[in-house]
């Protein structure tokens, strides 16, 4: 490609995604690819294997963002690629995946992703961008940012930043600090940023004046979209209140202070901060919603009915286990709440205490064991009975629950009658009392809980009226062996490049008695789909040809196969793809290492 002479627009072809190479008089004067623009895009696309080239002559102006020759693109290429080209393609997707848990603060598991990207594609120059953010070795931020400037020859956002960061660099310590609003280098006891204004700590005696930045308000978008994805994180919503305080809009600093709080309501640097806040607003200092308890009297049972006047949060991410458990205690009137992960489940919490909690293990954002933890923690929920039921029925397993605080730990498939027992035991009404009690209202009592998180303390159980004792109830396993109906005549079409985890996930589901087809590409997957319409399909996110949110876009925009369910089985474990993933059209999505039975549960829902 590099050796075309003339006139000519040159249209390159990989997949679904498409280049452009523009030459003039002989000379490549611009490139395209994606979001990438100039050397980068040049030296990608001329190292792509397996593409397919169009060109037609033009004489169109081309925006001249190329300032590589064509000798010294031919001999970067022979220097730099240690094989045999780059693997371009899904980087941008990988790429945003990485900004959010850079967001998240998850910046380990960000570095890893970015890392991935600049080993298939060196010349993806964002990626290079936000590794040196990551970064706080002087020496590595300058070799990132080198490399950003090389192949984003054009990009104006990496030549503002490298003009901006470099001259901090020269003379700094091994390792700086960086601003966690626009990733400037900051001195290292500096309370603020000297470039966006951020502080980085409430303090003083009085708060910022009101005022604008654009690169604050930049973070704050930004940061936002990131807590609405994940309401369980407090060190988001305590940056968002830092970035507020260093606008000078102290209600909105207070409210997501308040936020980090519901999260982890004991922590003393949220403590500190919302009470400077609550003085700089000019109020009387108030009590922190976590810090009291309402403890009203135990009612009387119901006349006649011994119906449980008690509300039970249900933290379980499987649909069908959450339906099942949920009739189950309904029947025998419980109010029921319920939360599909572990962010879910903290926010009710914080809202409104339960009176139990029923927790799974497995959780798509979190462990059970991080959940139980932050119940633990202290304020309202501290002492909330939480019964774990799981499907890990490890005696390890059940040591490690038990350990951090679960008051009991019952295994899947579980027995309705051994499950009820044990919350009789924790929320069991006492004995009515005398008339007499009754004439004068209930008193409430308001005590205050002390700041230091307390272990958990059972209550110890009531005895039981006899009255309200349930009818012996039938065992009934929350999986059936055999779906109803048969599945002799059921197919399923696991799409998974891992040759070993389409033998698990096929070994797992042939014991249903499904018929498995299998196919380790997208290609491949479309004319098995196409050749015999399977009744379910199981799709991995990462193919090696194109990834599983395209190839779900096209079963979907198939008149044969856009009502075949699609369960998303990948290890992209990351709100955001999850919630790709649904909007796409899949039916469910489930992340890797999964659990056999909430697979064949969710298999069994759809089929």
């Amino acid at each position: 490609m590099l050796g075309i002479s003339g006139n000519v627009d040159i249209t390159v072809r990989k997949a679904v995604h498409v280049g452009l190479v523009q030459v003039r008089q002989g000379r490549t004067v611009a490139a395209a690819w994606g979001r990438l623009a100039g050397n980068g895009a040049l030296l990608t696309l001329a190292a792509m294997p397996e593409v397919v080239y169009e060109a037609a002559e033009s004489t169109k102006p081309a925006d001249g963002n190329v300032t590589l020759t064509l000798p010294a693109a031919e001999r970067l290429l022979n220097t730099l690629l240690t094989s045999p080209g780059v693997d371009a393609g899904d980087e941008e997707e990988k790429l945003q995946q990485a900004i959010h848990l850079f967001y998240q603060f998850r910046r380990k598991e960000a570095g890893a992703l970015l890392v991935g990207i600049l080993r298939t594609n060196r010349f993806y120059y964002p990626a290079w961008l936000w590794h040196s953010r990551l970064m706080t070795r002087a020496e590595y931020i300058k070799k990132a940012l080198n490399e950003a400037k090389k192949w984003g020859n054009c990009d104006r956002e990496i030549q503002l930043e490298a003009a901006r960061i470099e001259p901090r660099l020269e003379g700094a310590a091994v390792t700086v600090k960086r601003c966690i609003f626009c990733w400037s280098v900051v001195q290292e006891k500096a309370d603020s940023c000297s470039n966006c204004q951020g502080m980085f700590h409430i303090a003083g005696q009085k708060a910022p004046p009101p005022g604008g930045n654009a690169e604050l308000e930049k973070a704050i978008v930004a940061y936002k979209q990131e807590f609405a994805a994940c309401p369980g994180n407090p060190r988001i919503a305590y940056c968002l209140c830092l970035a507020f305080y260093s606008l000078g809009r102290i209600d909105q600093a207070i409210e997501f202070v308040d936020r980090a709080m519901r999260v982890s309501s004991g922590e003393a640097l949220f403590l500190k901060a919302r009470t400077l806040l609550q003085s700089f607003a000019g109020q009387a200092v108030q009590p922190v919603p976590q810090t009291t308890q309402v403890v009203r009297p135990i009612a009387a049972a119901s006349s006649g009915t011994g119906v449980p006047d008690r509300t039970i949060l249900v933290v379980e991410d499987s649909q069908t286990s959450r339906k099942v458990i949920t009739m189950l205690l309904e029947r025998k009137g419980y109010t029921i709440q319920e939360a599909k992960n572990g962010s879910e489940a903290l926010v009710k919490l914080a809202d409104e205490a339960p009176d139990l909690v029923l927790l799974d293990l497995m959780l798509p954002d979190m462990s059970g064991y991080e959940v139980l933890a932050k119940i633990r923690q202290g304020g309202k929920t501290a002492d909330i009975p939480v019964i774990m039921l799981t499907g890990k029925s490890n005696p390890a397993d059940r040591m490690k629950g038990l350990h951090h605080g679960s008051n009991e730990y019952l295994t899947k498939p579980f027995d309705p009658a051994k499950l009820l027992a044990v919350l009789e035991k924790y929320l069991d009404h006492p004995a009515p009392q005398p008339p007499a009690q009754h004439a004068a209202p209930p008193k409430v009592v308001v005590k205050t809980v002390p700041q230091a998180p307390k272990a958990p303390n059972p209550p110890v159980p009531a005895p039981k009226p006899a009255s309200v004792a349930p009818a012996p109830l039938k065992p009934m396993p929350v999986m059936p062996a055999v779906p109803a109906g048969g599945t002799a005549k059921k197919s399923i079409l696991v799409v998974e490049d891992s040759p070993t985890s389409r033998k698990v996930i096929s070994m797992v589901i042939a014991k249903r008695g499904y018929t498995i087809h299998e196919a380790a590409t997208g290609a491949v997957a479309m004319r098995k789909a196409q050749e015999g319409t399977p009744s379910l399909i199981l799709l991995d996110a990462m193919l090696p040809d194109m990834s599983g949110y395209e190839i779900l876009h096209r079963f979907k925009n198939d008149e044969r196969l856009k009502d075949v369910p699609v369960v998303m089985l990948t290890a992209r474990n990351n709100p955001v793809d999850r919630q790709k993933g649904l909007q796409g059209g899949s039916a469910a999505y489930l992340t890797k290492p999964f659990d056999p039975e909430k697979l064949l549960a969710v298999i069994d829902e759809y089929i």
